[in-house]
């Protein structure tokens, strides 16, 4: 930009450093935005714009915030959505191979030279390790399938001395609200009113990333409200946070055509389970009574039959004797004919097979960021993915947990403010902090493809570093060198100019100077 260029003249507006000084730079950037007219949306073609936009994508409506999570609590219990959430935590949270410990407070490089600093690191770390680990698991699994997680704090004049993160913090339950991005306070729908207001001493929130919109009521008359023009964060008001962060929004579809495909298989195959069949019975030549009794024999004979299969099934017994039945028959036969209730079809058409039911599976476990290899389907992973195809399939959940360790972190971090503040009477600033949160090792899919990421690279250096060598051997020079380094090995030109010249100019080796 004009700004960056350094004029011939003497600036009064660039300081000793050569930057631009907040006038100028404001003039030539922020000045600009003042001739935004909202008549200009319409003339330009834009067409009309409203936060309304935001209560629909697509086939995703808008819905109240008790209906999203009820969507989310109902995938949560299901297999396939709790096996992914499960394993997605676990390569966020790692664990020590004896203890099982996933997250360690450890001293930062300040304790280096302020002793008081170290010795408060090492009593955060003996006092709440614990209490983290062991609500690890719990908050990060219900901050995936929810965006949120809460914990009520229970603390005195020695710290925090426990985390509470039961059923009664559920984020069903809980409301927060925010200034700005920052949390300030919880509405909490339980006890004898059904309302108790909660500040961030009290309880603790692990919030998602939130890299999805998720269609919900609220967001028009948030926007009535806050001051977007207002650059003063105090002056912000206080709203409600929207839902979400969660993993299963983006699953939502793809889980109901998975549940949809398997009710219609499992509803054929009770179907088809069905032996039902049509006796047509001859009542010639009976008199009205005969008729009567012999329907009724035939009818008692049939539900004998159905009850001993019953029982048989009940009790677990198989029926170990043979079974008569005696008809009366004279003339004709009274039984004419046997035959299945569908007209003796074997099976309808247009049925539903396993391959339905598999593709909406993988497409769950897309949607999920687990390969289905990873819930249960191992034999998936047969054929050209190698040794390393469990890595491989596992590396997307690993993306994941990045995005799980930062909440988590942040999550960590207020509670341990909320201890130093009752213990100690102050808070450390984030950049004075004198502790630093690791979790367990490194992901094992995100380590392995690092590295044979670094392999490779090693290998590529290598062999360019043999063909140079060749080149310089054959006698080649430093132009042909360079423009055969550029082309043929398509290295960028101006690297291939550095090596060209080092190469060049390398000393050559004495037994070789010796032999020439």
């Amino acid at each position: 930009m004009a700004w960056f260029k350094k004029s011939k003249k003497t600036d009064k507006n660039l300081d000793v450093a050569g930057g631009v000084s907040a006038k100028r730079w404001s003039a030539e950037n922020l000045a600009a935005a003042e001739g935004i007219k909202q008549s200009d949306s319409f003339l330009y073609g834009a067409g009309a714009t409203t936060v309304a936009s935001l209560l629909t994508s697509g086939k995703h409506q808008a819905r109240s915030r008790q209906q999203i999570y009820e969507k989310f609590a109902e995938m949560e219990a299901d297999s396939f959505c709790s096996s992914a959430l499960k394993l997605q935590v676990t390569s966020a949270l790692g664990g020590h191979e004896t203890s099982g410990k996933t997250v360690f407070i450890e001293k930062s490089h300040l304790c280096d030279t302020d002793k008081r600093k170290a010795a408060i690191a090492e009593e955060i770390a003996a006092d709440l390790a614990p209490i983290l680990n062991k609500v690890a698991f719990q908050m990060a699994y219900t901050g995936c399938a929810f965006g949120d997680a809460y914990a009520r704090i229970y603390a005195d004049n020695r710290g925090v001395i426990d985390l509470c993160a039961d059923e009664m913090v559920r984020p069903q339950l809980v409301q927060p609200f925010e200034i700005g991005s920052r949390t300030v306070g919880y509405a909490v729908y339980i006890g004898e009113r059904n309302f108790e207001r909660l500040d961030i001493s009290q309880l603790a929130r692990l919030k998602m990333p939130r890299s999805q919109w998720i269609p919900q009521y609220g967001v028009i008359e948030k926007s009535l409200k806050v001051h977007i023009t207002n650059n003063d964060l105090t002056e912000s008001p206080t709203m409600p946070s929207m839902v979400g962060g969660s993993f299963l929004y983006p699953a939502e579809t793809a889980y109901d055509n998975l549940n949809s495909t398997i009710t219609g298989l499992v509803g054929q195959r009770w179907l088809d389970s069905i032996d039902e069949q049509m006796l047509t019975v001859n009542l010639e030549s009976m008199t009205i009574q005969q008729q009567d009794q012999f329907v009724k024999s035939v009818v008692d004979m049939l539900k004998s039959s159905k009850d001993r299969a019953d029982t048989a099934i009940k009790n677990g017994k198989p029926i170990m004797e043979r079974v008569r039945h005696i008809i009366p028959v004279f003339n004709e036969k009274q039984l004419t004919s046997v035959s299945p209730s569908n007209g003796g079809a074997p099976n309808r058409g247009g049925s539903i097979s396993i391959d339905d039911v598999m593709f909406h599976a993988k497409a769950l476990a897309g949607a999920l960021g687990t390969d289905l290899s990873m819930l249960g389907f191992g034999d998936l992973l047969s054929g050209g993915l190698g040794d390393g195809g469990f890595f491989r399939m596992s590396a997307q959940a690993a993306e994941n947990a990045r995005s799980i360790r930062s909440g988590l972190e942040d999550f960590y971090n207020h509670v341990i403010d909320v201890h130093c503040l009752n213990r100690y009477g102050i808070v450390f600033a984030p950049n004075e902090r004198p502790y630093t949160i690791n979790f367990y090792g490194s992901i094992s899919a995100l380590e392995s493809e690092r590295q044979k990421t670094k392999s490779d690279a090693a290998n590529a250096g290598i062999l360019l570093a043999q063909t140079m060598q060749l080149l310089k051997d054959i006698g080649f020079k430093k132009d042909a060198l360079e423009t055969f380094i550029s082309k043929s090995l398509m290295i960028d030109e101006d690297l291939a100019k550095i090596y060209a010249e080092a190469l060049a100019n390398a000393p050559v080796p004495e037994d070789m100077a010796q032999s020439e």
